[in-house]
């Protein structure tokens, strides 16, 4: 049996599961090539039937999800097209006269010069943009999915949002049926919620609390406009600035942040008065640091974050806690959780944020109606996307490499462990694409990582990506205990939870630690998940005795990840990499 998963929000995906398995997951990002693309996610939904091998008429049943998707947001793919000025301008054209003032803008007329009709496979019948549109763009989606692949009404399911993210937290974990589970989930907002829990015990999954109004997603996305950058995008940035920030800057801005959210029980209460979040934030943030502010919010994301959880695990006893939402996009906060006293084990998938709703919705649907056929295999690892032959490869290199690199064809790992060890910065673009905001190895930029100046070498020549920004670790499995201070032995196979590191990991990966605070969001590599990269980072560590690399993803700042070689060959052209590893070649700018 197939269930189709799929998610229209920013950031749309699909997942293709098999049998209660995922077997395919491709972000529309990767191929549109509109980083965090949302809508109708056609080119996604094909690249996962091409992968299995099957046509769209194979498919028993499509698993959607969130009822409550707005309009507005897709019809402008506002996440992905939207400046920092865009985003100001909808909070003083739209939100304050509609939240404020009583009015009833018009968005639409709004962002007229916004629009991507075009570009979308909806069928647009209505453009409302207030709540009652819900409903009327939910069956807008499903003749679209009908139209698309031909499927009947009674074969589409639209799952609830943080069910959704629950069941994407359950089964992310290999260890999902090994012992009870707290299932916290934490975002923005979908489906008239922004924090839910949940207990996973013998099998079965039941929600215990849930939170609406808004949530520490929320008041993370308006701080971080307040700071001048894109909400939605780059709250990551906002995480990364935060470490810098020292007293007393960080508590006058946590202070500000204090009235918007309390922990009540199982529940974060939202318990802001006033009519709007940005426009009540930035009176009571003008006089504050912007350093300050991105410390103070983390600091105050992270109090929220401890509290709550402390009070689920001693409401249920439970001390097991799988994690999802937008925020456990934050490392830190995850680090925060899994240091309490009360917690025993963390565990935070690839990628928790809307994208890998597509692979939630999926598991949702498979253990709601189908679980009697069998249970729900949980993911073993994130490499599902798409891949590509050495033909593709070959081919790739005919038409898009100049004349004047060295290519080698079957280079060994001894050869290129030597590139790595003589300090080269490669890109490895090889096997089944990684599915997530993170690239795990097989769509990565790779070095060595205890030279310092590595990180400003590969920041300002390759990636350029803003100054204060870190890297990350990848590191062997066998010398996890060597680099990662981690007594609870808590897996950590994604760069989702950011660890304190021992002395030798700040010198054999000084370069992808935090510089402010030495942590790290390291990825533990397995022999048994990742078998070539495992041999490589193998390799190296006999040419030069690192047992970690740095790790970045393979793209331009701004550009989604590279997906296939041209996307890859691209990238190597317009930047200052030494090598790039593509399929069973070695493309060089040197003489290997």
């Amino acid at each position: 049996m197939y269930i189709l998963g799929i998610v229209e929000g920013h950031n749309c995906s699909a997942a293709l599961m098999k049998d209660g398995e995922i077997v395919a997951v491709c972000f529309e990002e990767r191929l549109s090539r509109l980083k965090n693309d949302l809508g109708y996610p056609r080119r996604a939904i094909e690249s996962c039937l091409d992968q299995e091998g099957i046509r769209s008429d194979q498919i028993d049943h499509v698993a959607m999800v969130t009822k409550n998707l707005p309009l507005g947001q897709v019809a402008v793919k506002r996440e992905a097209t939207f400046s920092v000025e865009d985003h100001i301008r909808e909070q003083e054209e739209y939100w304050k006269p509609r939240l404020i003032d009583g009015l009833d803008p018009d968005y639409f007329s709004i962002f007229h010069d916004k629009l991507r009709l075009n570009e979308l496979s909806y069928d647009f019948i209505d453009l409302k943009t207030d709540r009652s549109s819900f409903a009327n763009f939910l069956e807008i989606r499903k003749n679209t999915i009908k139209r698309h692949l031909s499927v009947k009404d009674t074969q589409i399911h639209c799952m609830e949002h943080h069910l959704a993210h629950s069941m994407y937290a359950v089964f992310s974990n290999p260890a999902c049926y090994e012992k009870d589970w707290l299932v916290l989930v934490a975002d923005g907002y979908g489906d008239d919620c922004s924090a839910s829990v949940g207990v996973w015990k013998n099998g079965k999954f039941d929600f215990i609390a849930k939170s609406p109004g808004s949530g520490i997603g929320r008041i993370y996305r308006y701080a971080t406009l307040l700071l001048n950058m894109r909400p939605g995008v780059d709250e990551h940035k906002v995480m990364g600035l935060a470490s810098y920030a020292k007293e007393p800057y960080c508590s006058k801005a946590k202070a500000s942040f204090a009235p918007y959210l309390k922990v009540n029980g199982l529940v974060i209460d939202y318990t802001n008065q006033d009519k709007d979040i940005y426009f009540s934030l930035k009176e009571r943030l003008k006089a504050a640091r912007f350093d300050g502010i991105a410390g103070g919010l983390q600091m105050f994301a992270e109090e929220i974050s401890v509290e709550w959880t402390r009070n689920a695990v001693r409401a249920t006893g439970i001390p097991n806690i799988a994690f999802s939402g937008g925020v456990a996009m934050n490392i830190k906060v995850n680090m925060a959780m899994m240091e309490l006293d009360e917690v025993s084990d963390l565990f935070v998938g690839p990628s928790g944020g809307d994208e890998s709703l597509s692979l939630g919705a999926a598991y949702a649907l498979w253990h709601e109606k189908f679980n009697h056929i069998g249970p729900v295999k949980p993911l073993s690892h994130a490499y599902l996307g798409p891949s590509y032959s050495a033909t593709d490869a070959e081919r790739a290199l005919a038409d898009t490499l100049p004349a004047g690199y060295n290519v080698i064809q079957n280079p060994s790992l001894e050869l290129l462990a030597r590139c790595l060890a003589e300090g080269r910065v490669l890109a490895r673009s090889k096997g089944r694409m990684e599915f997530g905001a993170r690239a795990l190895g097989n769509r990565s930029i790779i070095a060595r990582a205890d030279d310092p100046r590595m990180l400003r070498r590969i920041n300002d020549k390759i990636k350029r990506r803003d100054f204060w920004m870190p890297f990350a670790p990848m590191i062997l499995a066998e010398c996890w205990d060597a680099y990662v201070v981690d007594p609870k032995h808590v897996t950590s196979p994604y760069m989702t939870i950011a660890f304190n590191s021992t002395d030798l990991a700040k010198d054999h990966l000084a370069a992808a630690l935090h510089p402010a605070d030495d942590t790290m969001r390291p990825q533990m590599v397995k022999r048994e998940t990742a078998p070539d990269l495992h041999a490589l980072m193998t390799a190296v560590r006999n040419e030069c005795g690192l047992g970690g690399l740095l790790n970045t993803s393979l793209n331009l700042h701004g550009d989604p990840i590279c997906c296939t070689p041209e996307q890859s060959l691209r990238t190597f052209l317009n930047s200052d990499l030494d090598g790039l590893i593509l399929e069973d070649f070695l493309v060089a700018r040197f003489q290997p």
